[in-house]
């Protein structure tokens, strides 16, 4: 089946958080909203098609999940990242983050360390926060060409008179900086924090999106000595748009871990069991749905990512590895976080994500979500563009 991605749906009635704002289905010179991490994509139709069936029988009270539920989420894994998931590792969740919250505090006690590699996405500070652990950061470095882990400093972490670090949060592929790490770089990391005995949570969400020709490695493949120290949570929500079905998962294969995250869970809702339907139909039968959309994110980022580097000086960007998001290195403009925001806003009508809301290293950045038909992102380079001009840099 031939899926357009280039045409624009009115996501107004259904109150899409991103086009919230907007007045009238969209037309050139709106505001053009291109921040949260959805898409402008209607789902796969074997997607639709269960989630219609279900609306249409009436019934909607208490449901036990399928029997193909799990298999499938276990040949997603198995089939496109080599990982073998048992069925008992797997449980079900309203969210990633809302995941990585049980898990992060049945890892942990009030007052451990938590290293975030940062800039990163801003949930990752909340919820170390809030389970009342202590952020300990390990900024990214940029080479020039792309961001990298600064092992050496990582490392110097575990030393000292400060009690060690307890848990190491991971975004792989990376959002905001689109980095998808290899399997060296992933050695390495996993070499460090088993050295230190120290525990790993990987936000896997965008696994899925990735460039052409890159390979994402699950940190499950990794080994069973680090696979015993781990949780590495995902969903179909990034993937397939099914953020608003509030379903993700989380696979823990540490048998003591899995019980004390289970007793942290003692009543907290799991997945949505429309949610639940939506992914099995996806995990079944949406390959041929992916393959064309990551087909149209990679068109859509070479598009920005050349016309930014080429048109918009002097804004600078690199292509991301992975996920459908751009991370563009305003500093040139020589402004303000407020002042760019504004003026992005007000001058431009474009609404992007504040780098400055990703930690320290992320002021001077801003996010852009390409995950839309190509006019808008055209449009988008076409603002950017005569706004620059308007400033008259020099």
């Amino acid at each position: 089946m031939k899926y357009d991605f280039n045409q624009l749906v009115d996501r107004r009635p259904w109150n899409s958080s991103k086009w919230m704002k907007n007045s009238r289905p969209y037309q050139k010179g709106d505001l053009l909203p291109m921040p949260i991490a959805d898409s402008d994509f209607a789902t796969c139709q074997p997607a639709i098609d269960a989630l219609k069936a279900y609306v249409e029988q009436g019934t909607y009270g208490y449901s036990t999940d399928s029997k193909t539920l799990i298999p499938a989420v276990q040949n997603w894994f198995s089939s496109r990242f080599g990982w073998k998931v048992e069925a008992d590792w797997i449980d079900f969740n309203s969210g990633v983050m809302d995941g990585c919250f049980s898990v992060l505090s049945a890892m942990t006690q009030p007052g451990d360390s938590v290293i975030i590699q940062n800039p990163v996405y801003p949930p990752f500070y909340s919820n170390t926060k809030n389970s009342g652990c202590n952020i300990v950061l390990n900024p990214m470095k940029f080479n020039g060409k792309r961001y990298e882990m600064d092992f050496e400093q990582l490392e110097s972490l575990f030393y000292g008179s400060q009690p060690k670090p307890k848990v190491l949060l991971l975004c792989s592929p990376h959002n905001a900086t689109g980095r998808v790490w290899s399997l060296e770089e992933l050695k390495k990391l996993t070499s460090i924090l088993i050295k230190h005995d120290c525990y790993l949570i990987s936000d896997e969400m965008h696994f899925d999106i990735v460039r052409a020709g890159v390979k994402h490695h699950t940190m499950g493949s990794l080994g069973p000595e680090i696979e015993q120290r781990m949780a590495v949570m995902s969903a179909g929500s990034k993937t397939f748009n099914l953020a608003g079905l509030r379903t993700s998962y989380i696979v823990i294969p540490n048998a003591e871990i899995r019980e004390k995250y289970k007793k942290f869970r003692i009543g907290r809702a799991g997945g949505n069991y429309m949610g639940k339907l939506a992914l099995e139909a996806c995990y079944t039968d949406g390959v041929e749905w992916l393959e064309q959309m990551n087909a149209h994110i990679d068109s859509n980022l070479e598009y920005m990512v050349n016309a930014i580097n080429t048109r918009c000086a002097p804004l600078k960007c690199c292509m991301p590895e992975g996920t459908y998001l751009l991370w563009i290195d305003c500093h040139g403009l020589k402004k303000s976080q407020p002042d760019l925001m504004k003026w992005l806003l007000e001058d431009l009508q474009l609404v992007f994500n504040d780098g400055s809301a990703f930690g320290e290293g992320g002021e001077g950045f801003i996010r852009v979500n390409v995950a839309c038909p190509i006019q808008l992102v055209e449009e988008a380079v076409e603002r950017l563009e005569a706004g620059i001009r308007k400033l008259n840099l020099k």
